[in-house]
């Protein structure tokens, strides 16, 4: 969370869902995804503490509107559980609440800026290498984050993105992991902007 906290962020578990626009009227594809992502401290997601969830809806009449309240621990996981009982016994539940059947294309390669975070032995032209990577895969660095190295064998920086595919930042990533001085395949994460 140290570089987290440097780019004034929080890290939350989000659920995201956007209809893609191929002809500009949100008809494409369902762009779907659930990942930790980096929340600017500001932003009304990075509200939610504890077992409080918080939902926001952005939308062309409104703009964003939002939905705060409890989303685990008994009292409101029993209330669900009673209230789908009940619903099915008087016979108002949905027969099929989730069809398998759709005929909108759901897309898992989302569009995001990214947080990746290197482990690396110090040497030289780490940051050179990580650029060349980048560019070979089509990622755009926006910024380059590093405190001071204490350990020249055990150090690590980050790397945030402009936005790019999440197939591009796992290619990087994996090019990344193969060099001698990465420690493992960097972490990454969406990144959500204000």
């Amino acid at each position: 969370f140290e570089y987290a906290k440097s780019l004034n962020c929080t890290i939350k578990l989000i659920g995201t869902a956007q209809r893609l626009s191929e002809f500009g009227e949100h008809d494409g594809a369902l762009s779907v995804s659930v990942a930790p992502k980096l929340i600017p401290l500001t932003h009304l997601l990075a509200s939610a503490r504890g077992s409080g969830n918080v939902v926001a809806v952005k939308s062309a009449n409104l703009g964003v509107t939002s939905y705060t309240g409890p989303g685990a621990g008994r009292f409101p996981t029993a209330n669900s559980v009673v209230a789908d009982i009940c619903r099915v016994a008087s016979g108002n539940a949905c027969s099929d609440p989730f069809p398998l059947e759709s005929n909108i294309e759901v897309d898992g390669n989302y569009t995001s800026e990214f947080y990746i975070r290197v482990s690396f032995q110090d040497e030289l032209g780490i940051i050179r290498r990580v650029g060349e990577l980048a560019e070979k895969n089509g990622v755009s660095i926006c910024s380059v984050l590093q405190n001071p190295i204490m350990d020249r064998m055990s150090a690590d920086f980050v790397v945030t993105t402009e936005e790019c595919k999440v197939s591009q930042v796992e290619a990087m990533c994996k090019d990344i992991g193969q060099e001698d001085f990465a420690h493992c395949t960097p972490l990454f994460m969406p990144m959500l902007s204000e």
